[in-house]
């Protein structure tokens, strides 16, 4: 009933807020009001991890396009924006498709796929993250690679509505500055480009503080979720609940996280049990600039129980890196990561080098 009341009222405040918006002439051309750009990921992974026989190795070595994108954006008018994002690296594929109907500072509305909102890091682009990949509890509990075995749950994204907006500002160098941040979405629960698996709907929230302090946010998130648990259409939980804080001065960047998440799932006499897992990562970075040139050091460390109650499913790892733009629309992220993964004995080592250009 909960999740029932919560989309009947969002829908209701959509119509509402769609009588006040008042009719405009239409532009002409194209270029009035549409953007095209897009950007790509090219990348190199060496991995080496020595199986605890002490003689067998597990290695890759390979390139790959990660990404190629190509972004269309526009606001037809003072009401309407709307983004198509599409993935052309392997099997084609829309990564965003949405409409915002911008109304007021604090009453927005968002219709389509975009990325869920929850957590920093899951709504940060590629282009601005201090490592080649998320972090791991961002993957599990955040919904790259889920916890639950939802597969089809990839890129953070989803397909549903959401209100949002701000309340409150103060005034910084001459723009005004929102206090308090809150986003509201009713989603499939299904990942981007898939329908609804089941009658339920999961919700996503999030709220962000600013306290005043130059660069210092704060936030937590709260995810509300289920899924099918076998062939029966059993549902099961997927809840999710983060708290963070970021610092971000101009050259400096210090982004922290710790997300918990209790997931049911299935034991292997197909009984129903909980998975209770959590971690934290704390990631940073510091912006030098030579000439027309930018390039930082960058480093995380990156923590993950997946089962709390069983340590052997710890894993930790810690990533180095440079992240290097010689030019305005080129970049080159080199990341080198320590990985202490629960079943080894030995320590992994992965290198990375992703080639980014955008246009």
């Amino acid at each position: 009933m909960k999740r029932k009341s919560l989309l009947l009222f969002v829908v209701m405040m959509m119509f509402a807020s769609l009588s006040t918006i008042n009719a405009q002439e239409k532009k002409s051309l194209i270029g009035d009001y549409l953007s095209i750009s897009g950007w790509m990921n090219i990348q190199y992974d060496y991995e080496r991890q020595l199986q605890n026989d002490g003689i067998t190795l597990d290695e890759i070595n390979t390139f790959n396009v990660r990404r190629a994108r190509l972004d269309f954006k526009g606001n037809i008018n003072k009401n309407l924006e709307f983004r198509v994002q599409a993935d052309m690296a392997g099997s084609p594929k829309l990564v965003d498709g949405f409409v915002k109907i911008k109304l007021q500072k604090y009453f927005n509305i968002q219709v389509g796929q975009f990325k869920i909102p929850f957590t920093f890091e899951n709504p940060q682009s590629p282009l601005t993250l201090e490592g080649v990949e998320y972090a791991q509890v961002i993957s599990k509990l955040s919904g790259y690679s889920d916890m639950s075995g939802v597969k089809t749950y990839s890129g953070g994204r989803d397909v549903g509505v959401m209100i949002y907006g701000n309340f409150f500002s103060f005034e910084r160098n001459g723009k005004q500055i929102p206090i308090l941040t809150y986003k509201l979405g009713v989603f499939n629960g299904n990942g981007m480009n898939n329908k609804d698996a089941n009658l339920a709907k999961d919700i996503a929230a999030s709220i962000e503080v600013c306290p005043g302090v130059k660069g210092l946010m704060l936030a937590t998130s709260y995810y509300d979720g289920n899924y099918y648990l076998n062939a029966n259409e059993q549902n099961a939980i997927r809840d999710r609940l983060t708290f963070g804080g970021k610092y971000e001065n101009g050259r400096l960047t210090v982004r922290s996280e710790y997300i918990t998440g209790k997931t049911e799932m299935l034991d292997k006499a197909d009984g129903v049990y909980t998975l209770d897992s959590d971690g934290f990562y704390v990631a940073g970075g510091y912006w030098f600039n030579m000439k027309s040139q930018k390039i930082r050091p960058v480093a995380r460390y990156d923590f993950l129980r997946q089962d709390i109650e069983n340590p052997e499913k710890n894993s930790t790892y810690y990533m180095v890196g440079i992240d290097w733009w010689p030019y305005n629309n080129l970049r080159l992220l080199v990341n080198y990561t320590v990985k202490d993964k629960p079943g080894y004995d030995n320590l992994g080592n992965l290198f990375q080098a992703q080639l980014s250009v955008k246009f």
